[in-house]
């Protein structure tokens, strides 16, 4: 049963990373409108580093769990 929930974690963590991973695209593409204003521009900035942050930490706890659940698979056996 834990190794379902985890796996269910794993795939709910990565459907958020892909979100993130949208946000950033997204952002990094407005972030070269030219006609953009400075506070435009540093509000998208510091969207993108929130959005890549969490990208990030996101990408480390879904690495953890599957270490977790490689580790339950070889202990099974």
């Amino acid at each position: 049963m834990e190794s379902v929930i985890r796996n269910l974690r794993i795939q709910t963590l990565k459907s958020q990373l892909d979100v993130c991973q949208f946000v950033c695209a997204t952002v990094a593409n407005e972030l070269k409108a030219a006609e953009l204003t400075l506070e435009k521009k540093a509000s998208l900035a510091r969207r993108w580093g929130k959005a890549l942050v969490e990208s990030r930490s996101l990408q480390h706890e879904i690495d953890r769990l599957e270490r977790q659940e490689m580790g339950s698979r070889v202990a099974a056996f």
